[in-house]
């Protein structure tokens, strides 16, 4: 999906008249969630930032009953009035009620602009533009979380690195890869994972980071802002603002690539109405079609194979073309395409607004007019616009993400601020919203997750069984997956309406194993874990590793460091932990010691900073991943504070006069203590006030004059916050 707003193109034609045609369409409502609803607030527009949409929510994915909201937001509140709460650039909501979850807690310093799901649900892959997220190297502008607490997953690293500050706009994924396009010149090269040159778009394998290196494109000028793999993993289509892909001509803004190679497959330029300045903002590969969003209004259906145009579709007013507005985001939910933009005028259908004011195509050179506000739908089969599809909504720059909800409902993000509600009256929006309309609505909801999995080995035989599966229609049956190898490929050896399988037959060997239930209207749940079987012959052995120690937590006395953690499990039992310490982040780890207890004392240490991480082992010798390594500095009699103070949030113009201005903002906090808050001219970057209260006035201004300000909080170590909103104020 992706991000960007276009210049629009007004050009004013009294002469040409077009007529509305069709029926009045049934409209859409807003999801009436209550009381708890909040919002996102306080879009950043400033800094080292590149992108300056004024817009809260870039980004929006749901899993299982959380909805995660990515953007430029730094702040969450009631819709109703109520505290902001600093929660700068990705937050989950109740999926329900719309109350904000705050144990979801990641630390991200720049935008998010890319949100995707793992396909078994464990992981919410988050891409933007912002630093290492929570100190775990080589997490900059792509990190995989746990979607449950936001934590940092330090088992996938993309490793991406540009020559200036990385950024990932767009993700999509199949069961092997997950497919990225952004601002990037290479992915990988530490840890011993091989760098790979692919340039702005790239693959890199769900379970582990590592990059394919037989995929390296070469995008050149500008970035990717939409990717797409093809449903038959043979092809991905790539749509953004550059100049050309593998230096070949016509590859401008969009293009085909080969999946395996990463070749361009190049039967020419799509035909735009503004050759000079192509630029597509979200590509969407389903049913033998692409559709390409686009600038000058447009939104394109394309044949897959050939690239030919099927139709397309424009937004605006012949006599105010800049009423339309450049789509923005795609998303295919049920049998519908569903194309956003910051449109407000008229939608046309089958036709090139553009070409009919310039007198390229005859007045009339369309199949309908119809009422447009930011989101249009097409069918997913052919192309073809759905007039039964209407929001009423607002926000300057529109709609910016959608994601097909479960119920088949859409999660609309952007910079919106109102609603109609169902009973007619208006409702405001902090920056994303639900809609259904019930006589619309599809089945999309995919079963739960089958649980409770179990192996047993016989021979050359494995028998696998496993807990029903729940539906809001009905399970209809199960797919069994096996891979010789944990990293795949998968395929289905089996498609059961029970709940166990016997896969009989076997050579000697390891094998992987998992499942997801599927209904009847195609939904198929996340997978389960993968579960590793060994047949040797007569009988069977224990093969599956304990699972990932997690809440580790690090305490200092003086030269001593205590470990403390939440146990393990297993599938026979764990037996002890090993406790693994290096000097570095990233090499030069030893045992130090093993325990069957979840704590165990490190002593005796030498002055300096202090690197840790434990595994689980069980009788067999299996030994489980490692957890996420955490550092602790000590010193003889104490422990350095290097923990810098949350932002300051909600800066506020309080009063002023000619000379003077008054601001008021949200205390930061901290592990020890903020001493004290510094104010920042943002034209010179000079402090200008420093203060122990959230209160300052300003003094010795000129008299009619614009200023900008911000605030950063200090501790007293020295450690000083990133900085809060910009406030800009003209005195009297």
């Amino acid at each position: 999906m992706l991000k960007r707003i276009g210049a629009a193109l007004v050009m004013l034609l009294s002469s040409l008249a077009i007529l509305p045609m069709g029926a009045s369409p049934v409209g859409a409502e807003i999801n009436e969630f209550g009381e708890s609803t909040w919002g996102v607030y306080e879009s950043v527009l400033d800094g080292t930032l590149s992108d300056r949409i004024d817009s809260e929510v870039m980004a929006i994915e749901q899993i299982g009953n959380l909805v995660y909201v990515g953007g430029k937001f730094t702040e969450v509140r009631p819709w109703r009035g109520g505290t902001a709460t600093a929660r700068p650039f990705l937050a989950a909501f109740d999926a329900t009620t719309g109350a904000y979850v705050s144990s979801f807690d990641p630390n991200l310093d720049g935008p998010v602009y890319a949100l995707q799901a793992s396909p078994d649900g464990t992981r919410l892959f988050v891409g933007g533009e912002f630093g290492d997220v929570d100190g775990v190297a080589n997490t900059k502008a792509l990190v995989a979380l746990d979607p449950a607490d936001g934590s940092v997953d330090p088992t996938w690293r993309s490793r991406i690195k540009r020559n200036g500050r990385a950024v990932v706009y767009s993700l999509d994924h199949d069961d092997t890869w997950l497919y990225v396009g952004g601002g990037f010149s290479s992915v990988g090269g530490s840890g011993g994972v091989p760098e790979v040159f692919a340039v702005r778009a790239a693959k890199l394998r769900l379970t582990d980071a590592f990059p394919d290196t037989d995929f390296t494109p070469v995008v050149s000028g500008g970035s990717v802002w939409g990717i797409s793999v093809s449903p038959d993993r043979n092809s991905v289509f790539i749509g953004g603002y550059f100049t050309s892909v593998n230096v070949e001509s016509n590859t401008q803004g969009f293009v085909k690539i080969d999946n395996n190679t990463g070749q361009s497959i190049n039967p020419g330029r799509i035909d735009h109405n503004n050759q000079g300045r192509p630029y597509y903002q979200d590509v969407l590969s389903v049913n033998g079609l692409v559709f390409v969003a686009g600038m000058e209004h447009i939104t394109w259906v394309l044949d897959a194979d050939d690239l030919s145009v099927v139709t397309k579709h424009t937004t605006g007013r012949p006599e105010n073309f800049g009423t339309g507005g450049d789509y923005q985001d795609l998303e295919l939910v049920g049998d519908r395409v569903y194309a956003a933009c910051h449109c407000r005028g008229s939608h046309y259908a089958d036709g090139d607004l553009f070409n009919i004011i310039r007198g390229i195509d005859p007045p009339g050179s369309f199949s309908r007019e119809d009422p447009i506000k930011f989101v249009a739908a097409y069918s997913a089969t052919d192309g073809s616009y759905d007039p039964n599809f209407q929001l009423d909504i607002s926000g300057s720059s529109g709609v910016w993400a959608i994601h097909g909800a479960p119920d088949g409902c859409l999660w609309l993000g952007g910079d919106l601020t109102r609603a109609t509600i169902a009973n007619g009256t208006d409702r405001a929006l902090g920056g994303f919203s639900k809609h259904c309309d019930e006589s619309l609505v599809v089945d999309t909801e995919r079963p739960s997750t089958p649980n409770g999995v179990t192996t047993t080995v016989n021979d050359s035989d494995v028998s696998i069984s496993w807990n029903p599966s729940t539906d809001n229609v009905g399970v209809t049956g199960y797919q069994v997956y096996r891979a010789t190898d944990q990293a795949g490929p998968f395929s289905v050896i089996a498609t059961t309406a029970t709940t166990s399988f016997t896969d009989s037959g076997l050579d000697n060997g390891t094998y992987w194993y998992y499942l997801r239930a599927t209904d009847a209207a195609g939904n198929l749940s996340w997978r389960t874990g993968l579960k590793p079987v060994v047949v040797t012959g007569p009988g069977g052995n224990d093969t599956e590793r304990p699972s990932r120690v997690t809440n580790m937590v690090l305490s200092a006395d003086s030269l001593d460091v205590t470990l403390t953690w939440t146990a393990a499990t297993d599938n026979i039992g764990v037996t002890n932990y090993d406790v693994y310490r290096s000097t570095t982040e990233n090499g030069g780890y030893t045992v130090i010691g093993q325990t069957a207890d979840t704590t165990y004392l490190d002593s005796g240490l030498a002055e300096g900073t202090y690197w840790y991480y434990i595994r689980a082992s069980d009788a067999a010798g299996n030994v489980g991943w490692r957890n996420g390594p955490r550092s602790i500095s000590v010193i003889d009699g104490g422990v350095v504070d290097t923990e810098r103070p949350t932002p300051p949030t909600g800066l506020m113009l309080a009063g002023k006069t000619d000379t003077t201005v008054d601001l008021t903002w949200t205390a930061s906090t901290d592990n020890v203590g903020v001493t004290e808050y510094q104010i920042f001219d943002n034209a010179t970057g000079e402090i200008v006030a420093t203060t122990t209260s959230t209160s300052v006035t300003i003094t010795g201004l000129d008299s009619g004059t614009s200023y900008g300000f911000y605030v950063r909080a200090d501790d007293a170590a020295g450690n000083r916050s990133w900085r809060s909103n910009i406030r800009n104020v003209t005195t009297d």
